[in-house]
C-alpha cells in the first residue's frame, strides 16, 4: 500500500489509525481532478464560459485546475499538521508557541501569505508571486480566495483575520517544517500544470465566474474527499497520482449521476413520444411547452389540473436529450406539494429511462425527509451524519449521494423540492455558491409561481437572473398571472451577458403585460404564444357567498346535507385554527364514528401543516386514495377538512367545495379541486351536477373593520394574517356578489386582472376612501420594504469577490423560507395514524420564550392517543388533530 512520509503535510487521515494518511499533495490532486472533470462536462463548460464572458482556453483550464489544487494550502501549516499527532505532541507545540485556536484551521490561516512582508519567503516557495499574476485585476488572487472558501463561507481580503503572530507557518512540529510543505505544493503545481506558466497574463474573467468557481471547487472537494471514490491507497501519493485520479473522477461523476451523457444519448436514440412517457396523447398546451426551446425562460399559464406538470416534463425531455440541460429541478411552495411531484417523477423516470441500473437519480429535496430513487432512507442514531441507510434500495449506492445532505440536492438528475432550496442559492449564506453552481446544469421549473409574496418573488427574480445569465433554462408555471407579474418574471430571466449582468433588460414586447392576454398561453422574451383550445369542455362554477366564516356548526350542517346526497366534500379553511374548529364541529354533528369522516388508520383526521412528517405521508396517500383519479368511480361520500396544504399539487376531486374567502388567484386555485376529473362527471351524485362552491364570508359586510387595531382576528384575512391584502379580498368578494356563474378557464384572466392587479386595486382604494387608501399605502410600503430586504440579503454575482460578506440567514429570511422550525426529539411513540414518532418540528411562532428549553421538554406517557409535553412554561399536545399549543 502506498504510504505517506510522516514528515510530509497530510490532507486526510484515518481517525482510527493516524498513521494511515493521504498526503496533502494526493488529496489536492484528487480535488483538482474532480474539478477538471466537472468543467469538462459540456453543459457546465458552456455555463462557465457564459459567465466568464469568453471561451476558456487550454491555459485557462490548467490554471483553474491548479488553483483548485491549492484550495487546501492552509493544511500545510503546523497547526493543522498537529491534529495528526498525539495529544501530548500537539499540546506541547501549542504551549511552546502560545498558539490560539486561529492557528489550527486551514482556510483563513493563509492571511500572512497574501499580505505580510515577513512571510514573503513562504509565498515565494508556494509560487504566489508567479501564479498570482495569471489574470489581470488581481483575478488569480480572487479565484484562489474563492477556492479556499470551499467550506461554504466566502473568504475575502476584508474578512481575513489580522493576527500579529502566525506560529502555524514558522514553528516546526515533530520534524515537520511548514515552509517545506508550502514548497512541496508549489513544486507539485509546476510539475502537474507546466502550461499554466507558459504564457503571460490572459484576458480577464468576468466577476460572476469567480462566484461559480467557488461553488464548483466546493463540490469538487466534497467528492474528492469521499473515500468510496478516492481511497487513500488506489495510487501513489505524489504527482504520479494525477492520471489515476482523473480516471476516478470521471467514474465518480457517472456513478453519482452528475455525468448523464450516456443517458442523454440513449434517450435521444429512443426519442420516446409524449404518449410513451405519459400514457395519453398531448394536449395543445403540452405540445406548445416543447416549442421555443431557444428561449431560456418561459412562463406557462393554464388551468389548474390541465396537465402543466406533464408539459414541464415534456419540455425537460426535449432539452435533456438535446444536451441543453443535464438535470431537472422541480420546485413547489410546500413540502406536501413537493412530495406529490416526487411520487409523479417516479413514473416518468421509469418510462423515460427503463434500465434501472443506469436510471438517473431522482430525489425529494425536503430536509428531514429522506426519499430517493423510490426508497426511504434512515439516519440512524450513532452513525456519522453522512451515513444513511437505504433499506431494500435497488439503485446503486452512489445514486443516493445527492439525497443525503440538503446542500447536495442539486447533484441529483431529477429533483422535486421546495422553492426555498433554490432561493438559498441566491442568499448570502453558507454554501450558497455550491447550490448555485450545481443548479446551473438544471432545467428549473417553478410551479405555482403566483403564490410568492413580494419577498420570495424578489429572491426568485435574483435566482432566475443568475441562472439566465449563465445560459440556464427555466420554466414558470401558474394558473393565472396578472400582466404586470408576467412581464416582471420574463424580464428577470432574460439572458444577459456577464457585462450586462444585473442591468436593466432590453425593452420587452408590450403584449407581455396585456390584461387580455390569451389563455392558456406560453410567454417568453419575444412575446405571447396563443395556445389552441384542447377540446375539453369548460367548467361552469357557481360560487356563492355563505356568511358562516365564524360558525363551524353551520358549516357542519351544510356538509351533512351534502353527505346525505352521497357527495364528496372538501372544506378548505384559511387557518389551522379554523380547520380544527370545523373538524370538531363536524364530529359533534355527525358523531365520531360516522363513516363519511376522512380517516387514516381508522382515526378521523384533517389535513394541515402541523402533522409530523411520518403522519403527513400517510395523510397524503389517503387523500390520493379517497379523492384522486383512482377514486373517480367511488360512490362513498366523504368529507375532508384542510388548509392551504390541499391547494397545491394535491390531486383531489370534490363534488362540493366549501372554502373561506381569499384573494381571487387563491380562490381559483382552490376551485381547481372541484369537479377535477372527467372520469367522475357521469357518476356525480344528486345535487352535484353543477360545480358548486360555498365561499365562507364574515357575517358583517365590512372588511374595513379588519383594518382597525381592534379588528376581528382569526379569519386569516388582514394584517399579520395569511392574506394581508384586504383590497384583493374585497375585490374578490365583489365578484362573488355579482352572482354570475364563472366559466373556467375562459374567465380566469378577467377575474385575476380585476382582483389582483395592483393598479386596479389602487384605484379601488381611492374610490372606497376611508381607511382603504392608508391600507393600500401600507401594503405597497411593506411590499417595497420586503423587496429591499430581499435585495439586501441576496448574493449578487455581479459584485467583485472582495465585496462578498459572509453571513447567515436573518430571522425574517429563515421564517419566510420555512427554515425556523426547531426539531424536538420525542421518546418513541406510535401516533394515532400508526406511525413511529421520533421527531417533531416546532414552528417558530409556537416556541416558548426560551427556545433552548425545548431540549428539556417533559413528556407524559402518551396514553389515549395524545402525547403531551411541556417546555419553557408552554404546554403542547400531539394527537390525531396534529400539533397544538394548549395555552
Amino acid at each position: 500500500m502506498p504510504v505517506i512520509d510522516l514528515v510530509e503535510p497530510w490532507g486526510k487521515l484515518d481517525r482510527n489509525d493516524s498513521s494511515r494518511r493521504l498526503s496533502l499533495v494526493g488529496h489536492c490532486i484528487d480535488v483538482a481532478a474532480v474539478f477538471s472533470a466537472l468543467v469538462e462536462m459540456p453543459t457546465m463548460r458552456r455555463r462557465f464560459e457564459q459567465l466568464a464572458g469568453r471561451p476558456l482556453n487550454a491555459v485557462d483550464l490548467e490554471r483553474l485546475a491548479a488553483l483548485a489544487f491549492l484550495h487546501d494550502v492552509g493544511k500545510a501549516g503546523s497547526g493543522f499538521y498537529s491534529k495528526g499527532e498525539s495529544d501530548e505532541v500537539a499540546s506541547a507545540w501549542r504551549r511552546r508557541n502560545n498558539a490560539g485556536q486561529d492557528q489550527f484551521g486551514h482556510t483563513t490561516v493563509i492571511e500572512p501569505l497574501l499580505r505580510k512582508p515577513a512571510y514573503a519567503g513562504h509565498a515565494q516557495v508556494l509560487g504566489l508571486d508567479t501564479w498570482g499574476e495569471w489574470w489581470p485585476d488581481d483575478g488569480a488572487r480572487k479565484l484562489w480566495l474563492a477556492a479556499v472558501s470551499h467550506h461554504g463561507q466566502p473568504i475575502t481580503a476584508d474578512t481575513l483575520p489580522h493576527a500579529l503572530r502566525w506560529p502555524t507557518w514558522v514553528a516546526p512540529i515533530a520534524g515537520y517544517n511548514p515552509l517545506d510543505g508550502l514548497a512541496r505544493l508549489g513544486q507539485a503545481v509546476r510539475r502537474l500544470w507546466p502550461d499554466a506558466f507558459s504564457e503571460p497574463v490572459t484576458p480577464p474573467l468576468a466577476e460572476p465566474f469567480t462566484h461559480a468557481f467557488a461553488g464548483l471547487v466546493s463540490l469538487a472537494d466534497w467528492i474528492g474527499s469521499n473515500t468510496d471514490h478516492f481511497p487513500y491507497d488506489f495510487a501513489a501519493q505524489d504527482e504520479s497520482r494525477w492520471h489515476c485520479s482523473l480516471t476516478r473522477a470521471h467514474r465518480a461523476l457517472k456513478e453519482i449521476g452528475l455525468d448523464l451523457s450516456a443517458q442523454q444519448a440513449e434517450l435521444a436514440a429512443r426519442a420516446p413520444s409524449f404518449q410513451d412517457l405519459f400514457g395519453f396523447p398531448p394536449k395543445p398546451m403540452q405540445q406548445a411547452a416543447a416549442t421555443r426551446l431557444g428561449q431560456p425562460l418561459v412562463v406557462l399559464e393554464a388551468e389548474t389540473g390541465s396537465g402543466k406538470t406533464e408539459a414541464a416534463l415534456w419540455r425537460f425531455t426535449q432539452l435533456f436529450q438535446a444536451r441543453e440541460v443535464d438535470a431537472l429541478c422541480f420546485l413547489l411552495p410546500t413540502r406536501v406539494a413537493a412530495s406529490g411531484i416526487y411520487a409523479r417523477l417516479q413514473g416518468y423516470v421509469e418510462r423515460a429511462f427503463p434500465d434501472p441500473v443506469t436510471r438517473p437519480a431522482w430525489v425529494l429535496a425536503v430536509p428531514g425527509d429522506l426519499r430517493a430513487n423510490g426508497a426511504h432512507g434512515e439516519r440512524q442514531p450513532g452513525l456519522p451524519f453522512a451515513d444513511v441507510l437505504w433499506p431494500d434500495a435497488e439503485a446503486p449506492e452512489a445514486r443516493f449521494w445527492a439525497a443525503e445532505h440538503s446542500k447536495r440536492y442539486f447533484a441529483a438528475g431529477l429533483l422535486a423540492g421546495t422553492i426555498d432550496q433554490f432561493l438559498l442559492s441566491a442568499l448570502r449564506t453558507g454554501h450558497a455558491h455550491l447550490r448555485a453552481a450545481l443548479s446551473l446544469r438544471s432545467f428549473v421549473v417553478v410551479d405555482e409561481v403566483h403564490a410568492s409574496d413580494p419577498y420570495m418573488a424578489r429572491l426568485l427574480r435574483h435566482a432566475l437572473a443568475r441562472h439566465a445569465a449563465a445560459g440556464g433554462h427555466a420554466m414558470l408555471l401558474s394558473a393565472t398571472l396578472t400582466g404586470a407579474a408576467r412581464s416582471a418574471l420574463i424580464a428577470a430571466g432574460q439572458p444577459r451577458t456577464p457585462v450586462a449582468f444585473g442591468r436593466r433588460p432590453s425593452q420587452l414586447p408590450a403584449d407581455l403585460s396585456r390584461a387580455d392576454a390569451p389563455y392558456p398561453c406560453l410567454s417568453h422574451a419575444q412575446g405571447l404564444d396563443d395556445i389552441a383550445p384542447d377540446g375539453t369542455a369548460s367548467k361552469q362554477v357557481r360560487a356563492t357567498p355563505l356568511d358562516a366564516m365564524r360558525e363551524p356548526e353551520r358549516i357542519a350542517a351544510c356538509v351533512q346535507q351534502a353527505l346525505e346526497q352521497g357527495q364528496r366534500v372538501l372544506v378548505l379553511r384559511n387557518t389551522v385554527g379554523q380547520a380544527l374548529a370545523t373538524q370538531r364541529a363536524l364530529e359533534a354533528q355527525l358523531g365520531p364514528d360516522h363513516p363519511a369522516l376522512f380517516r387514516v388508520n381508522g382515526q378521523p383526521v384533517l389535513h394541515h401543516g402541523r402533522y409530523a412528517r411520518v403522519d403527513r405521508q400517510q395523510l397524503d396517500a389517503e387523500v390520493e386514495r379517497c379523492f384522486g383519479k383512482g377514486a373517480a368511480h367511488s360512490l362513498r361520500p366523504v368529507v375532508l377538512v384542510g388548509t392551504q396544504t390541499l391547494e397545491i399539487s394535491v390531486d383531489c376531486d370534490a363534488d362540493l367545495l366549501i372554502t373561506d374567502l381569499c384573494p381571487m388567484d387563491v380562490l381559483l386555485q382552490r376551485l381547481g379541486r372541484l369537479h377535477r376529473h372527467a372520469k367522475r362527471h357521469e357518476l356525480r351524485p344528486g345535487g352535484a351536477g353543477l360545480a358548486q362552491a360555498h365561499v365562507l364570508v364574515p357575517s358583517q359586510r365590512n372588511l374595513a373593520a379588519l383594518l382597525r387595531p381592534d379588528g376581528a382576528r382569526g379569519l386569516g384575512l388582514g394584517p399579520k394574517s395569511a392574506y394581508p391584502n384586504l383590497l384583493a379580498v374585497e375585490a374578490s368578494w365583489r365578484e362573488l356578489e355579482r352572482g354570475e356563474d364563472w366559466l373556467i378557464p375562459q374567465h380566469n384572466r378577467r377575474l385575476v386582472e380585476a382582483c389582483c392587479d395592483e393598479a386596479t386595486l389602487s384605484a379601488m382604494a381611492d374610490a372606497l376612501s376611508g381607511d382603504w387608501p392608508a391600507h393600500r399605502n401600507d401594503l405597497f410600503g411593506k411590499a417595497a420594504g420586503q423587496r429591499m430586504t430581499a435585495d439586501a440579503v441576496s448574493l449578487d454575482w455581479l459584485k467583485p469577490w472582495d465585496e462578498m460578506a459572509p453571513g447567515e440567514l436573518i430571522g425574517e429570511a429563515r421564517t419566510r423560507l420555512g427554515l425556523d422550525a426547531l426539531p424536538l426529539d420525542v421518546p418513541t411513540w406510535i401516533t394515532p395514524l400508526g406511525q413511529p414518532l421520533k421527531r417533531l418540528d416546532i414552528p417558530a411562532w409556537m416556541w416558548p420564550a426560551e427556545p433552548k428549553s425545548l431540549t428539556q421538554a417533559v413528556f407524559d406517557d402518551g396514553e389515549h392517543g395524545v402525547l403531551r409535553f411541556e417546555a419553557g412554561g408552554k404546554r403542547f399536545s400531539y394527537s390525531r388533530f396534529g400539533l397544538e399549543r394548549l395555552d
